[in-house]
């Protein structure tokens, strides 16, 4: 159960790869539209016992495809925990940091929660950013934190 190489358990969870949880909603689907149509079949026409089985499991199929494109849409794809989250919906923004190398061309990293982040000095930020000045995170971009000088912290 591994998305965009992550190994298990590490980077999120997946839905859609887990089979189990479209078992159950594709084999009720199963039974009772190839059920349901042989029955129907078998009462209202006089068609050979081939030709009913034919078209039950014709329509069985269509139907679970049906039902798995509604699932795939329905479905949350994943939930990603970055590095240092402990809940899907941990925030950076907002958070202290310590400024862990002096920032040259507006670019350094930082530690944020005792994990050390490359980061990018926000626009508006007019200080210079030195090592174990405090800054507060503004903004995450990808794997890339935008800071800017914490006055007073």
């Amino acid at each position: 159960m591994s998305y965009d190489g992550c190994e298990p358990g590490k980077c999120g969870f997946v839905m859609r790869g887990d089979w189990r949880l479209w078992l159950a909603p594709l084999l009720l689907s199963s039974v009772v539209t190839g059920g349901g149509s042989f029955v129907l079949l078998t009462l209202l026409t006089d068609l050979p016992l081939t030709v009913i089985i034919a078209v039950s499991v014709v329509l069985v199929l269509a139907g679970d495809i049906a039902l798995a494109f509604v699932m795939q849409a329905i479905s949350p794809t994943r939930v990603t925990l970055g590095p240092g989250d402990r809940r899907h919906n941990a925030e950076i923004p907002g958070e202290l940091g310590l400024v862990e190398t002096n920032f040259r061309n507006r670019h350094g990293r930082v530690s944020i929660r005792g994990e050390t982040w490359q980061a990018r000095q926000a626009l508006g930020c007019r200080v210079r950013l030195k090592a174990g000045g405090a800054v507060r995170v503004v903004e995450r971009d990808g794997l890339t934190l935008i800071v800017s000088h914490a006055p007073g912290e």
